[in-house]
């Protein structure tokens, strides 16, 4: 039998009254229903809330000010309101009912209308009705069906205000007056997709595909793995799948489940990944058979990357093989970006959630303050109009202050949208004239709020950051000046809320901390610092060697950290998710963020090298401390220098993080000691003998700039001034090729070739990028004359640091790219023919490889699927890094990295005209194939308009070089 009741919603601080009230509406024959979790936001309390509510046919909702200023109340509110029950606010003190109870009249019981009011409560109240029937066996699945679907609809509301409170308001209040010009609150990133394909179809890789709606990427891709960076939305993505899925679920029993499934709680180690569903799932889980037989399930796993390390490849393989198995199934499995490799890779196409665009930024907040505005404006086109002011406000001054708007408002008035004003690397001089309608200081305004890499857009371009930037804007009225102080901000938010600390009096921008909030703050650094060091003699290290936190404890654990007043006291600020078994911080950024508080205090005193946290052996692995150490830059905001030092040597790669992401400011001095210290290494391979150091090493040298110019400036990699065009070009070292007799092809058959020159590396990412950026390089059509096919816009660089080979190059864009060049440089510059490319890399000699016989690590190739050697970067790396590989000339990267084009067609190597859309030469082999195509005389062809990531371009010249 389910007994009906009266549902009361309420504050612990309030439990008095309610106490007071269940006494009274029980004498008069009706059954309460009392929350009485320990801690709220949890599994058992999920369960209790949509169990309750459901049973109800009456809730009371106990306003007061504890009651309005807690996350909880409104969660139960919202809920019901969605259910469609009957709702009754109830006043406890002189606050006034929050503005989303607008349309509901209040019955007062307060002290001195207490008795007035409850009996006002019970005439209002319906009669019980009478108890349901438990369902028959028959209907017992359906059963078993709604009551999980009515447990996730009170997850997916709580997670949606969790993360973006008011979404949720807005979205069940949609239908009602008092959301009269309520704007969505949701945030729209852009999601791409890029297809999985093995054997001879990778070598036709599609391009990646945008969307902007996940449901429709979903509904085209039906198996997949999304990923994005910490914060970026990915467990957000899979909540608005299983609730656009569980809406259609409740209302047609044929329709199908989403089963949404943490794979973080996924702990024990002999648990198989059935039963873990199952156990996952409740009721439900003994229907889960059912469910698959017939088709009616849609499985969401979240966290692949927060397994326990230790299991993580055997778990891995369990999803796998369980997909596999269920080939019909339709399933998405989140995982962090940096994360998806090796053991966890399963296999599958991915989506990627892009960063947020200016243009969704804008959207984004203005919404937000827009329904943040409710409670202060009755009136919607007040409501409206003040909202639209502190969106803006707010977005402009993420974009960079006043200076950065007025320099919109001049682009807007020369004719510029929105979207050009954000995307152009130059100011136009055309279609429509910027340059004439601004002066210098608002060029320097653009130049710095668009393209300074420590921008606070850079932040706001991830959803969670983005949240909490502007849930700081509304409680205090600044934005915080990068990602560390915003974390300090926001938690100090969150701590002002549960009055854990206040403002001083005597000095306004200082909190000061109540003792129990000083006891919260140092337990919570205490257990993030636990979670992030589990990793025990190794247990962290998984089949692939990659280490990793952990994200969860039991309680009996927490316990040692947090005492039950604490735990709930961390529950109740959203800072902890505490479930029936388990206690986690709600956001691993969270975790991360009192991990770099510990960090601080260690730094300072010295007692950590990074090397204990970053292995001397494989230092360039990812070990789960990576996020801590960006956030622990950004503690030191006025210079990060001590941060960068720290890791200078163990681990260059995270130091460059700190340098892009911290948004801490740095000397150019330190970035001169880096370029000293890293730039040696790219080529010592006594010191750093494993290409995959080196490659870190290039890597953080190729995602930083000094002075304009990549930190990287090796001659022939970077870019160099043209004091005749007054304008950077790219920097090329050219290597001359004698007159003479070589071996061609596989026949070695000898070819005498005139003198000529080759680039030493091939084009990188910032060489061609002057190309695109320049407003008469790839936009002008003189470049494009007689070639079959003319690209609108470039395809986006699979790995865009300055210094790797620029790839996803088509062989047009190539013939364009020299043309522009030849022009830039005053002498003729082209594509080589095959020939010429193969007596660059195999001297005169015939030898097999451009340094001899093969041997492992001599290149950027796949050496593991043919099981030749244990190396295999699977990326592009910088140029020039493997110098045991150079050419008898002393031309790099000639096998491996990426393939290059030639000038002659594939089935008539001697015609070189430009003309016709036949298939062209590329020689080289690549980071993505095996040792044989990286071979000399291997020759293969592409389509001139293909543009994998996989395909480059290297420059040749017969003229002499000036």
């Amino acid at each position: 039998m389910r007994n009906p009741v009266v549902f009361i919603s309420y504050s612990r601080s309030d439990r008095d009254l309610a106490d007071r009230l269940v006494a009274a509406l029980e004498r008069a024959g009706h059954a309460c229903w009392l929350d009485s979790s320990d801690i709220p936001g949890g599994e058992v309390w999920l369960a209790a809330i949509a169990d309750g509510i459901e049973r109800a046919y009456a809730v009371l909702s106990v306003v007061s000010a504890a009651a309005n200023a807690s996350d909880w109340v409104r969660l139960e509110y919202l809920h019901a309101s969605k259910r469609g029950k009957p709702i009754v606010p109830l006043l406890a003190d002189d606050c006034e009912p929050p503005w989303y109870m607008a349309d509901r009249q209040p019955i007062s019981i307060r002290d001195a209308d207490y008795a007035d009011g409850v009996q006002r409560l019970l005439r209002s109240l319906p009669a019980a009705p009478a108890a349901t029937q438990a369902p028959a066996p028959a209907g017992a699945q359906r059963a078993a069906e709604l009551a999980y679907l009515r447990r996730l609809e009170v997850g997916e509301l709580v997670h949606t205000e969790l993360y973006t409170p008011m979404a949720g308001v807005a979205r069940v209040l949609a239908r009602g007056e008092a959301a009269a010009s309520l704007p969505a609150i949701v945030m729209r990133p852009e999601f791409r997709h890029l297809r999985q394909l093995s054997g001879a179809a990778a070598e036709t890789r599609s391009e990646s595909r945008p969307y902007e709606d996940i449901a429709q990427a979903f509904g085209q891709v039906r198996r997949v793995v999304l990923l994005g960076e910490p914060g970026a939305g990915k467990t957000t993505t899979l909540w608005k799948l299983a609730r656009d899925a569980l809406e259609a679920a409740l209302a047609d029993e044929a329709a199908p489940i989403p089963l949404l499934v943490s794979l973080g709680k996924w702990t024990e180690t002999d648990e198989k990944l059935r039963p873990f569903l199952e156990r996952q799932l409740g009721e439900l889980g003994a229907h889960l058979a059912a469910l698959l037989d017939s088709g009616r399930a849609i499985l969401l796993l979240d966290g692949l990357n927060e397994m326990p390390t230790a299991e993580r490849a055997a778990k891995a393989a369990q999803v796998k093989a369980f997909l596999l198995a269920q080939r019909k199934l339709a399933a998405m499995v989140s995982c962090r970006e940096l994360d998806y490799t090796g053991a966890l890779s399963l296999a599958l196409d991915t989506v990627s959630i892009r960063p947020l665009d200016p243009a969704r930024i804008l959207d984004f907040v203005t919404g937000y303050l827009t329904a943040a505005c409710a409670a202060s404006a009755d009136d919607p086109a007040a409501r409206q109009a003040a909202g639209q002011v502190r969106g803006e406000d707010l977005f402009w001054r993420l974009a960079g202050g006043q200076d950065v708007r007025q320099a919109w408002e001049a682009w807007q008035a020369a004719g510029a949208s929105f979207s050009l004003f954000w995307s152009a690397s130059e100011i136009p001089r055309a279609n429509p004239d910027i340059y004439s309608r601004t002066n210098e200081a608002m060029d320097r305004a653009w130049q710095q709020g668009v393209h300074d890499p420590r921008s606070l857009m850079r932040l706001a371009g991830n959803p969670y950051l983005l949240y909490m930037l502007t849930r700081v804007y509304l409680d205090s009225g600044e934005v915080p000046e990068n990602r560390a102080v915003l974390f300090d901000r926001f938690v100090e938010v969150l701590l002002l809320r549960e009055r854990l600390a206040e403002v001083s009096e005597a000095e306004v921008d200082t909190l000061r901390l109540s003792v129990e909030g000083e006891l919260l703050l140092e337990a919570l650094e205490g257990l993030a610092w636990t979670l992030q060091s589990r990793r025990g003699t190794g247990a962290a290290e998984d089949a692939d060697g990659h280490g990793d936190s952990a994200t969860a404890v039991d309680r009996a654990e927490a316990s040692t950290f947090l005492d039950s007043q604490l735990l709930h006291r961390a529950a109740a600020a959203s800072l902890l998710a505490v479930g029936e078994r388990e206690v986690r911080f709600t956001h691993q950024l969270l975790q991360e963020y009192f991990t770099a508080r510990g960090l601080r205090s260690r730094l300072a005193s010295a007692s950590l090298p990074a090397s204990e946290l970053w292995s001397a052996a494989r230092w360039w692995e990812r070990t789960g401390w990576e996020e801590s150490a960006v956030l622990l830059a950004g503690l030191y905001a006025a210079d990060c220098t001590p941060v960068v030092e720290w890791l200078l040597q163990a681990q260059p790669e995270v130091a460059a993080q700190c340098i892009l992401r911290s948004g801490a400011q740095l000397p150019d001095a330190t970035l001169l000691r880096l370029r000293q210290a890293w730039r040696p290494r790219l080529t010592n391979i006594a010191d750093d003998p494993e290409p995959e150091a080196r490659a870190a090493i290039g890597r953080a040298l190729g995602s930083l700039t000094l002075d304009g110019r990549p930190l990287d400036d090796r001659p022939g990699v970077g870019l160099r001034f043209n004091g005749r065009r007054r304008c950077l070009v790219p920097d090329i070292d050219w290597v001359e090729v004698p007159a003479g007799a070589f071996r061609y092809g596989d026949e070695q058959k000898r070819i005498k070739l005139p003198a000529f020159h080759i680039a030493r590396y091939p084009v990188t990412n910032c060489q061609f990028r002057c190309f695109i950026d320049d407003p008469q390089g790839y936009a002008d059509d003189r470049w494009w004359e007689g070639l079959a096919e003319r690209t609108e816009r470039p395809a986006e660089s699979a790995w865009d640091h300055a210094n790797h080979p620029r790839e996803s190059v088509s062989w047009f864009e190539a013939m364009a790219f020299c043309r522009w060049l030849s022009q830039m440089l005053g002498h003729e510059v082209r594509l080589p023919t095959e020939q010429e490319w193969e007596k660059a890399a195999r001297g005169d000699d015939g030898r097999e490889f451009p340094w001899g016989e093969f041997e492992s690590g001599h290149a950027n190739i796949d050496e593991t699927s043919g099981f030749e050697g244990s190396h295999y970067l699977a990326q592009t790396s910088a140029a020039g890094i493997y110098p045991q590989g150079a050419s008898p000339w002393g031309c790099h990267d000639m096998a491996g990295n990426v393939w290059e084009w030639c000038l002659n067609k594939y089935d008539e190597p001697g015609d070189t005209d430009p003309g016709g859309d036949v298939r062209r030469v590329v020689r080289g082999g690549s980071w993505f194939r095996l040792r044989g195509l990286a071979r000399c005389a291997s020759r293969v062809h592409y389509g001139p308009g293909s543009r994998n990531d996989f395909l480059g371009l290297r420059l040749a010249c017969v003229a002499p070089i000036p």
